[in-house]
């Protein structure tokens, strides 16, 4: 059985057959005679069979030989096809990118950005997934991940995206019904819709957690439920931006509940990383590079009850 064989013994006497010159083999290697000489012997000593006759006039590959170089010449082809394809594959604009998101990022802003880069690269196939921030894990395949919050994994890449700033918000109906809390102890009082599985969740010590509770296991739910007026919710503003310039949901000048907290893009340190892998960071990062897409500006969407707006003009036409 033959040992201590490996490729580079096999490419060697590839060449040496094809070229049928032991000479010219050495100058398209640029490796001495002496070398190739004494590669040629171990292979035919690992093979236990000679696979060339040498004599100082003529080169002539033996009966083993001419068969051995023909299989060779087909591994040779299926290794050098092999190398091309993943060289292309590093330059090509064609693959697909496995995307860890966190719940926030369910809506329509970050659709709008995908839908954006696979209309421009329709050759680049996206999977996006959602995931708690526990869960994540480069072992399961991801290439990519967006973070919310401070990071602790030193081993990866991480990119800015910017920041997400949180509020607490209710449609107005709620507010006149049961009041507007001005300050966190007014919080008891109210139903609090809790998104359970947020990256930016409330302190242990929140008076939100010993209000009325619901929870829901998505954003968008916990959305929907405050817009319908069941109760408050602490969403990220940018996902409500439509609801807030219409005024069906406000929010509430409860400092305790307002927060923005760091967005980063992160991925393995691989300087061979696939081209179209780098096109999608480049695309993600130059987005939100010159503005900061993923905060609101409260101020104008803070809601004042209309007694206090009455109190304030009162107060104003008598120091008048």
């Amino acid at each position: 059985m033959a040992t201590n064989i490996n490729l580079n013994d096999i490419y060697i006497f590839h060449f040496v057959s094809e070229l049928k010159s032991i000479t010219a083999a050495s100058k398209k290697l640029n490796t001495s005679k002496q070398t190739i000489s004494r590669k040629l012997a171990q292979l035919e000593e690992s093979l236990g069979v000679t696979l060339i006759a040498r004599n100082t006039r003529n080169f002539q590959l033996t009966n083993a030989g001419q068969d051995y170089f023909q299989s060779c010449a087909k591994i040779i082809e299926q290794v050098e096809q092999a190398n091309a394809m993943v060289q292309q594959h590093q330059t090509a604009m064609e693959g697909r990118i496995k995307i860890c998101l966190p719940h926030e990022f369910n809506n329509k802003k970050t659709c709008s950005y995908f839908m954006n880069f696979m209309d421009a690269n329709p050759a680049i196939k996206l999977d996006i997934s959602l995931c708690d921030r526990n869960s994540f894990s480069m072992a399961d395949g991801f290439d990519l991940a967006i973070r919310l919050g401070e990071l602790e994994d030193s081993s990866m890449v991480a990119r800015s995206l910017g920041g997400v700033n949180y509020g607490l918000v209710a449609s107005p109906a709620y507010l006149k019904r049961f009041g507007m809390p001005q300050k966190c102890e007014d919080l008891y009082q109210h139903t609090y819709i809790m998104v359970s599985k947020s990256s930016s969740a409330v302190d242990k010590d929140s008076p939100l957690l010993k209000c009325r509770q619901l929870v829901v296991n998505e954003f968008m739910l916990g959305k929907q439920f405050a817009s319908q007026g069941f109760g408050l919710v602490r969403l990220p503003l940018f996902m409500c931006t439509e609801e807030l310039v219409s005024g069906e949901l406000v929010i509430l000048p409860v400092e305790q509940c307002m927060e923005t907290r760091p967005l980063s893009l992160m991925f393995l340190k691989d300087k061979y990383m696939p081209g179209y892998v780098r096109k999608f960071i480049d695309y993600v990062v130059d987005i939100c590079r010159d503005q900061d897409i993923w905060t609101v500006n409260p101020e104008p969407y803070i809601y004042l009850p209309p007694k206090a707006k009455t109190t304030a003009a009162v107060n104003q036409a008598v120091s008048a």
